[in-house]
């Protein structure tokens, strides 16, 4: 899990915001799904754009292989209001989505990539994502949304290697190819897949980020 920022909502949005949710708010249960207006595909291009078109939980790419789930951070069981709220909107993948199905509790939410400051909850250890010791808040949402499943723990592992292996070079390197290697490993770090644990990875070893 990596901090993200929001970006502007998409003009579709700012324009139906109010209609859509009061209909929606106003809809009974049963009828709500026919309300559901935030799969609008400007909605869905502008939370790829600012989640890099990765998972907003586990960092994982999610288009080449499943179709991303526009992901409520408030679950919109609980807060219907909030249902078409650009700032509850984000992108997850499949598996996180449904692992985190409509939980919700005021004293233990799950993490908000967008809002809370994740060094203070989350460490990321090699290819393991850990919780800060005793923060059950972390733990849930650690342990809910699955993020140290196998498939993850592979592909982290499998990203720390890439990387180590770039970074050998750079180190063994001189210039000018010394800064192009730089530039290459904040490219692909910032860019790429699992992007905390890379970073983690990188800065034990003294390499400058930025």
């Amino acid at each position: 899990m990596r901090a993200l920022e929001k970006g502007p909502a998409p003009e579709v949005l700012r324009t139906h915001e109010v209609t859509w949710t009061q209909t929606y708010v106003a809809a009974s249960k049963d009828e709500r799904r026919k309300c559901e207006k935030w799969r609008h595909s400007a909605i869905k291009d502008a939370l790829h754009e600012e989640t890099d078109f990765k998972c907003a939980y586990c960092e994982a790419k999610i288009v080449d292989v499943s179709f991303p789930h526009v992901e409520h951070i408030l679950p919109k069981v609980v807060f219907p209001h909030l249902a078409h709220s650009w700032s509850n909107l984000t992108t997850a993948c499949g598996v996180c989505n449904i692992g985190k199905g409509d939980y919700y509790d005021e004293n233990a939410p799950i993490l908000n990539p967008y809002t809370d400051e994740l060094s203070a909850f989350i460490q990321h250890r090699g290819p393991l994502v850990d919780w800060t010791a005793g923060n059950v808040r972390a733990e849930i949402s650690v342990r809910m949304l699955d993020l140290n499943r196998p498939p993850l723990l592979m592909s982290r592992t499998e990203r720390i290697n890439n990387i180590r292996d770039l970074y050998d070079r750079w180190h063994a390197s001189t210039e000018p190819l010394r800064s192009t290697l730089a530039a290459a490993i904040r490219i692909d770090a910032i860019k790429g897949e699992f992007q905390q644990t890379v970073i983690t990875y990188l800065r034990d070893r003294n390499f400058q980020i930025s």
